[in-house]
């Protein structure tokens, strides 16, 4: 799909990646073909729920088909977890040329703390005797989010250094970005840069493993609250 513009220039528009959602899609590996309904699509990742979700292993490249109201879409993809009644998938970064989601990088909810050592507001720089240690909220390979106590008010803006500690524990720069205030609490949201760039690879295994973890929580309740109501 291609919108032509003036000058003739091509602008290429990229599709929902939301239209795939309950979609029947078909999952192929070696010598075995099986269909299921595509049920999960963010986050970097796919669900496919499946029958015969037992016979496809850990780590095994397959072939999707999904058949969606903007066409046949076939993906190649790798089997990142399975559960009951469904298999997880990692979305490649090809994706993101046919398709576009509204959050680039969805965060995860996650406990854990973050170590506040320098803050720097109105271009000056603070280094704190004793690091400032709060909760955190939520995460993803480029944001975080976390709560202080209104006695550690800390302006939009300011630019931070710290370290997460989250099960896996890293160092990074934080930019302020969102602040809100919710009774005796703020909540902040800031963007976050690595201090070390090869631990993008494993906070985006722990982000995708916290994503299926999350989400087979989900699963369960809603499977209870079916029963519930059933």
């Amino acid at each position: 799909m291609v919108r032509i513009g003036q000058g003739m220039s091509e602008e290429k528009v990229l599709l929902p990646l939301a239209a795939l959602l309950h979609c029947r899609t078909v999952v192929e590996k070696q010598n075995f073909v099986s269909t299921g309904l595509m049920t999960h699509v963010e986050g970097e990742l796919f669900e496919v729920e499946l029958a015969e979700f037992d016979l496809f292993n850990l780590g095994e490249t397959v072939k999707l088909t999904v058949y969606s109201p903007v066409g046949i879409q076939t993906i190649q993809s790798i089997v990142f977890a399975k559960y009951d009644g469904a298999i997880a998938l990692i979305q490649p970064p090809a994706i993101r040329k046919r398709f576009e989601e509204k959050r680039e990088h969805p965060r995860v909810e996650i406990s854990g703390s973050l170590s506040i050592s320098h803050i720097r507001e109105s271009g000056v720089e603070r280094v704190l005797e004793q690091p400032l240690i709060v909760p955190l909220r939520n995460i993803s390979i480029s944001g975080i989010g976390f709560e202080a106590p209104e006695t550690h008010d800390i302006s939009k803006g300011a630019v931070m250094k710290g370290i997460v500690d989250a099960g896996l524990v890293f160092a990074c720069g934080l930019e302020l970005k969102r602040r809100d205030r919710v009774e005796d609490i703020y909540i902040f949201g800031a963007i976050m840069t690595l201090e070390e760039p090869d631990m993008l690879r494993s906070l985006r295994a722990f982000v995708l493993k916290r994503q299926v973890e999350n989400h087979v929580e989900s699963r369960k309740r809603a499977g209870k609250q079916r029963s519930f109501n059933g």
